[in-house]
């Protein structure tokens, strides 16, 4: 019986060269869709990856601040309030410095970069990063930081024990943690609370900074009930302040880059753009295909094989497409992931449900064109053969 031949198979690979070229495009395809959703992806985990590290359960936030890298301090005696709260372990202050915070390293010819400064109490430790709570006693010495290892070079490459200047003052680098950039920050530097008042004194007197706190972050008892907490937080705090938890505050940044920023759009049509050329690719392969093959179509038809068996095979050599080129457009992504990620410090990286995405989107492409091409299935005509 002929329906036991792997006819779809067959016709793929009877031209070794004409089905090498044919995998190539549909494999450049899938390339395209994985750098475009592989630069989403990292401008997203790169914005939320500080709040990875935050050692809190629920974070409190101003309600006029709506992104991370918009400076929107509240009073810090909200926090005295929240401590006293039941269920509540602790509530430690984050502040944050963008504008003011401007790193140079002398002796390295590079002019003066701003860089996102970090303060917190060092006797209250709110990341999870190993590093930094090993060396957060260090802190506690007047104008000494410690320096993300990941941030850019254009930095320099500071050692432990190197002075340096930020705002325009002099620091230690007391030691070096990994955190690593986004899209709006090339670098990172950590601070106590009183380093970071000194250096970006926003009062009369430099301590009166520490009045005023971009974060709370608060730790709740092992037994507490997050949500519960949160709810009765929300009921409790200043109608001026947001309440979060730690999952909801890192969903709200990610939804704000990608909807509320162009770079959500740009990368979401280039992942498009890439469907649709990889659509194209598949649809000249297979018409094509099926133009060669066109009297042979026919003659199946004549000796009693209906439309539904010969589409059939047309679609199958859609999905073999699909498995064929996904392989290597999913290996080359990867070697390209690793490299941006080395050169560039953002998070790029292949997870399971990004990997699954792409290869239902090429197995869709591939399908949908063979949709396409099966038209031209229906005018192979028997009366032709004879």
């Amino acid at each position: 019986m002929l329906r036991r031949v792997p006819l779809a198979w067959i016709n793929l690979v009877a031209d070794k060269r004409r089905c090498l070229v044919c995998v190539g495009g549909i494999a450049f395809a899938v390339l395209l869709m994985f750098m475009q959703i592989g630069f989403l992806n990292a401008l997203l985990d790169g914005t939320v990856a500080i709040i990875d590290q935050f050692d809190a359960d629920i974070v409190l936030t101003s309600r006029s601040k709506y992104s991370l890298v918009v400076n929107a301090p509240f009073d810090r005696h909200y926090l005295y309030a929240v401590q006293g709260f039941e269920g509540v372990s602790s509530a430690a202050p984050l502040f944050i410095e963008y504008a003011r915070s401007m790193w140079r390293l002398p002796g390295s010819g590079l002019p003066p970069r701003p860089i996102r400064a970090i303060g917190f109490d060092p006797g209250q430790p709110v990341f999870l990063l190993p590093e930094v709570n090993r060396s957060a006693p260090l802190l506690k010495r007047r104008n000494t930081v410690l320096f993300d290892a990941k941030s850019k070079d254009i930095f320099g490459q500071p050692q432990v024990g190197q002075q340096a200047e930020l705002g325009n003052q002099a620091v230690e680098l007391v030691g070096l943690f990994e955190l690593g950039t986004d899209f709006v920050n090339d670098g990172n530097v950590l601070m106590s609370d009183r380093t970071f008042a000194r250096l970006f004194p926003r009062a009369r007197t430099p301590y009166d900074s520490l009045s005023y706190v971009e974060l709370g972050l608060v730790r709740l008892e092992p037994e507490a009930d997050v949500e519960a907490v949160k709810k009765a937080l929300s009921k409790a705090v200043d109608p001026e302040l947001s309440v979060f938890t730690k999952e909801e505050y890192r969903h709200k940044e990610r939804h704000f880059w990608l909807t509320h920023t162009p770079v959500g759009f740009v990368f979401g049509l280039g992942t498009a753009i890439g469907f649709i050329v990889g659509m194209v690719i598949c649809y000249q392969i297979l018409s094509s295909d099926v133009a060669d093959h066109l009297a042979e179509y026919a003659t199946l038809k004549a000796i009693g094989y209906r439309d539904a068996y010969l589409n059939l095979v047309v679609l199958q050599e859609g999905v073999y497409l699909a498995l064929m080129g996904f392989v290597p457009g999913w290996f080359a992504s990867y070697l390209l992931y690793v490299q941006l990620s080395f050169q560039t410090g953002l998070p790029m990286r292949i997870t399971w449900p990004r990997g699954v995405l792409v290869f239902v989107l090429t197995l869709l492409m591939c399908v949908l064109s063979g949709l396409l091409a099966v038209r031209k299935v229906r005018t192979a005509d028997p009366a032709d053969v004879f």
